[in-house]
C-alpha cells in the first residue's frame, strides 16, 4: 500500500513573489506536489508556471494538471517535459489528458472532435511521448501524426517521469491502467463538452476502480498499477444536503470520493478509508483548498 501524498493544482494568476511564497509554502508544509492547470481560459500559462515553481523550490515536485492534449505536437510536449525535468533535477510529474472543455476550443480556435477522435489521437500521442522521453530516435507514421527520424532530447533526469493520464470514460480509465504512473480520476467529459457530473457518486467511481484493476491485471503489471489519484472538487466543513457546493450538492459531498468534508478527524479517517478500500493515496486539492488541507497534510503526509 502506498503512502500518501498530497498535490495542489494551482489555476489562477500570480505575480513572481506570490507564486514563490506559495510554492516554498507548500514544500515546508509537507505538500507533495504543486501542479498548474492548462487551459486557454486560464489567465496564466501551464510551462511557464510549473518552471517558475522548480526554479525557487529543492524538494517539492512540479507538474502539470493536466496539459491538454490537442493543444500541442506530442514532440513538443516530450521537449518540453524533459526540459523542465532536467531544470528542476529529476521533479516533474508530466499529467496529460485528452480534453473536455469545449468552450476553450471554440474560443482559441481548435477544432472540438468527438470523444473517439479526440481519445485515439490521445492515445498515439501517449506512445510518441513515451518514446521520445526514452531517447529514441523516433519513425512514426500515424492516422494523427507523423514523425520521421526525431530524436528525443534532451534526456530527462529521471529514469522515467512519471505520466499522469487524467481519466473518467472507460477507454480512458483503462488507458492509464496500461500505461500510466498515476491515474487522475476525474468524471468523464460529456460527447458535448464540460464534465459529467453524476459520476461524482460512489458507485460511479467504484465502477471506474473496477476497469482500473481489469486493465492492470491484462497488461501484468509488476509494480501493481498507476498510483490512483483524485482531485477533491468539493471540500470543507459538512454542508447541508441542500447546500451548492459548485460542483455537487451537499447530499452528494458527503460520499463522494471527489470530496472530502467534516472535521480534520474525519477528513482524515475518510482518506484512511479510501486507501483501504480503493488504494487512493495521492489527493490533489485546488489553491484555495490550502488552508483547508494543511492539518491533514500534517498528519498523514
Amino acid at each position: 500500500m502506498r503512502a500518501f501524498r498530497f498535490g495542489v493544482v494551482f489555476t489562477g494568476a500570480a505575480d513572481r513573489r506570490g507564486f514563490t511564497e506559495l510554492a516554498r509554502g507548500l514544500e515546508g508544509d509537507g505538500f507533495s506536489s504543486l501542479l498548474v492547470a492548462d487551459h486557454y481560459v486560464n489567465p496564466m500559462a501551464c510551462t511557464p508556471m510549473i518552471t517558475a515553481a522548480a526554479m525557487v523550490t529543492t524538494t517539492l515536485r512540479v507538474g502539470s494538471y493536466v496539459y491538454g492534449n490537442d493543444f500541442r505536437h506530442p514532440a513538443l510536449l516530450a521537449k518540453e517535459a524533459a526540459t523542465i525535468d532536467v531544470l528542476s533535477e529529476g521533479r516533474f510529474e508530466l499529467g496529460i489528458g485528452a480534453g473536455w472543455l469545449r468552450d476553450e476550443y471554440v474560443q482559441a480556435g481548435v477544432a472540438f472532435d468527438e470523444p473517439g477522435v479526440r481519445v485515439g489521437r490521445f492515445e498515439e500521442s501517449v506512445g510518441i511521448i513515451r518514446r521520445l522521453l526514452d531517447g529514441e530516435q523516433v519513425e512514426h507514421q500515424g492516422e494523427h501524426y507523423r514523425l520521421h527520424k526525431l530524436a528525443g532530447e534532451p534526456l530527462p533526469v529521471q529514469r522515467r517521469i512519471p505520466l499522469l493520464i487524467g481519466a473518467g470514460a472507460r477507454r480512458m480509465v483503462s488507458l492509464a491502467g496500461r500505461e500510466a504512473d498515476i491515474v487522475g480520476f476525474v468524471p468523464p467529459a460529456l460527447r458535448a463538452g464540460g464534465l459529467d457530473v453524476s459520476a461524482f457518486s460512489e458507485d460511479a467511481f467504484a465502477q471506474r476502480i473496477g476497469w482500473l484493476d481489469e486493465a492492470v491485471a491484462a497488461g501484468r503489471r509488476a509494480d501493481g498499477g498507476p498510483e490512483r489519484s483524485v482531485l477533491m472538487f468539493a471540500s470543507g466543513e459538512a454542508p447541508a444536503a441542500d447546500d451548492d457546493l459548485g460542483w455537487m450538492d451537499g447530499r452528494t459531498a458527503a460520499t463522494s470520493p471527489y470530496a472530502l468534508v467534516g472535521s480534520v478527524d474525519a477528513m482524515c479517517d475518510t482518506l484512511q478509508e479510501r486507501r483501504e478500500r480503493w488504494g487512493v493515496t495521492y489527493i490533489v486539492c485546488w489553491e484555495e483548498d490550502i488552508d483547508l488541507l494543511r492539518p491533514v497534510v500534517a498528519r498523514l503526509a
